[in-house]
């Protein structure tokens, strides 16, 4: 039985894939990024959904997470962004699922091939210095892709390192700099369908680079502080009470004692802990929604259990509800601000042994 839930609201996924397809021409394609469990949101129900709404680009890190979402008869064209071994390139080749070039020795290892019909995007790195081959290995890439009639170059892309900040020069320059590497595969090599940069901070800040794709994740999930992007969270992660106690002045409260109380208290477990994707970071500091009101995290938070102050709650019962985000007073992004980290981390954390609840 699971006592914590994430529920799910489907709707919010097609408003904000509208409010996206508002901020992109119509001959713009959506690659949705569906990977790391569609960021915690569920690969498989968020893949069926994003399909039904003339959604069929698909991106995820690795094979084993296009073959789960195939697997399991979602219809849609991938992409593997992440990295992937020789073995699951071949395996990829005979699947169908178009990979991504990242390295020149993958290039050369798919150019050995004796398969027919290997489809890939090239990845350029123009700054983020992660994945990508350099810029001066382009030109042996275009001579090697033009000499072999298997190799089907479907798409070429970069990647933005802060194109959350609006006013980066570093983030313009990339995109000039990708245009002329464009520009450079198209003198070359016909037949490439798609040119794609921007990310979800990229398809609203820098609407020059929506070229003719863009890859939305964290959009989709409506994970935004800047209320002009018209999006809306799909997921309320909450969990119940489960024991009430009361405590002495002078008492403590979870492992090593961190907190000690100043008072008489009523204090409250909840069976949601680090395990879950409740964040350590917030021992002491966090917060829960109780009644709608705030309830604070007292002590280390556990691996499966976490206690909250339950002193401005009247009349608490073991059952009641208590909401961890999703409230209108307490956001991922606030978790994350508190936890001193990001939103993705956030929501990607939350585990298996939480039970995802679609509406």
């Amino acid at each position: 039985m699971s006592f914590a839930f994430a529920e799910i609201k489907l709707q919010n996924l097609e408003r904000n894939v509208a409010s996206i397809r508002d901020k992109i021409s119509k001959n713009v394609e959506v690659l949705a990024v569906v990977k790391a469990n569609a960021y915690g949101h569920g690969s498989i129900e968020i893949s069926k959904k994003l399909v039904s709404l003339n959604v069929k680009n698909l991106a995820v890190a690795t094979y084993e997470e296009a073959m789960e979402i195939k697997c399991a008869g979602v219809d849609a064209d991938f992409l593997i962004l992440g990295s992937i071994t020789e073995d699951e390139i071949i395996k990829s080749i005979n699947e169908s699922i178009t990979f991504t070039v990242y390295d020149i020795s993958q290039l050369h290892f798919i150019n050995s091939s004796t398969l027919e019909n290997i489809s890939f995007h090239l990845k350029i790195d123009t700054g983020m210095n992660r994945l990508g081959i350099d810029r001066e290995e382009i030109s042996e890439s275009i001579r090697i892709i033009n000499n072999n009639k298997a190799l089907q170059l479907k798409g070429i892309y970069t990647h933005f390192p802060e194109a959350n900040n609006i006013n980066s020069l570093f983030t313009q320059k990339q995109i000039d700099d990708f245009n002329k590497i464009i520009l450079n595969f198209k003198a070359e090599i016909k037949d490439i369908n798609f040119f794609h940069i921007a990310n979800s901070s990229g398809i609203f800040n820098f609407t020059n680079s929506n070229l003719n794709m863009v890859r939305p994740g964290l959009a989709l999930y409506g994970i935004s502080d800047n209320k002009k992007e018209n999006l809306f969270p799909l997921m309320r992660l909450k969990t119940s009470l489960i024991k009430i106690r009361r405590i002495n002045k002078g008492e403590s409260v979870s492992y090593g004692r961190t907190f000690i109380s100043d008072r008489d208290m009523i204090i409250g477990v909840i069976p949601m802990g680090y395990a879950d994707g409740l964040p350590r970071a917030l021992s002491n500091k966090g917060k829960v929604i109780y009644k709608d009101k705030e309830c604070k995290i007292l002590g280390r938070v556990c691996m499966d259990l976490t206690i909250i102050d339950l002193s401005n709650i009247v009349n608490p019962k073991v059952g009641d509800e208590i909401i961890i985000f999703g409230h209108n007073s307490l956001a991922a992004t606030d978790i994350a601000a508190a936890a001193e980290t990001i939103p993705y981390e956030i929501i990607c954390g939350i585990s298996k042994r939480v039970k995802r609840v679609y509406k």
